[in-house]
């Protein structure tokens, strides 16, 4: 078995994120009280960096963050030699499709403007500890799923991207659930149930779905964090 097949701990990859569980209270708080200004997008059917069609359901919304400026052919982040053509590129693609963004040069990263605005307190805690690669609130609605996929990231230099899930606004009801299953072996996939400040960790190359039973949407915490693969092995 790969060993990079299974779910990881928060101490075994960034135990800087130990700043969302202490925040956690401050941080739905600033969710819920700005929920009806928030900014979400329709990713049509898709998933992942590319997407693949057919793989989620149709209005599968997010509301973009932050995410970190690189060449989408190479993976290497924006050098200051490129950076105003990458940014004029870039703004007539992303204000298309996910509205108005903010580009810092010294942090090479685009924030979404409003998104940013109204959370700041998520925003700078993500920061604070170390996430820049991507990050967005993913929601799925209730007796939706997301079936069964691989999330084929782009990869470089023997990094591996850790997919991040973290509950923000999940309602808990007798009898029913929102889970994600886990494993290339489907007959034996792991279990992981959502909850508020509970977390998961892991390599988005494993075959994995969610399914949300309960009558509510389910709110969490999506980003992803590069981590060498040998360092992963290593953790046995």
């Amino acid at each position: 078995m790969n060993k990079i097949d299974r779910f990881f701990t928060i101490d075994e990859l960034n135990p800087k994120l130990k700043l969302v569980e202490e925040r956690f209270e401050e941080i739905q708080k600033e969710f819920l009280d700005n929920f009806d200004k928030i900014y979400w997008c329709n990713w049509g059917y898709e998933t992942g960096y590319s997407g693949t069609n057919s793989i989620a359901y149709a209005g599968w919304k997010i509301a973009p963050i932050f995410m970190e400026c690189r060449d989408p052919f190479s993976g290497k982040i924006i050098t200051d030699d490129y950076w105003d053509m990458f940014v004029t590129t870039a703004k007539m693609l992303i204000v298309k499709n996910f509205g108005e963004a903010i580009f810092s040069k010294e942090e090479k990263i685009g924030y979404h403007r409003k998104n940013c605005e109204l959370l700041p307190i998520l925003t700078a805690t993500m920061r604070e500890a170390g996430i820049r690669r991507r990050f967005g609130i993913s929601v799925v609605d209730p007796g939706k799923e997301i079936k069964w996929h691989i999330d084929p990231d782009p990869e470089y230099n023997n990094l591996a991207i850790i997919r991040g899930l973290w509950g923000l606004d999940v309602r808990q009801e007798e009898g029913k659930e929102c889970y994600l299953l886990f494993g290339n072996d489907r007959k034996n996939a792991e279990k992981r149930l959502f909850v508020n400040n509970q977390h998961m960790f892991f390599w988005g190359r494993v075959k994995h779905r969610v399914q949300n039973d309960l009558s509510t949407s389910r709110y969490c915490l999506c980003f992803d964090q590069e981590i060498d693969k040998d360092y992963l092995r290593s953790l046995g």
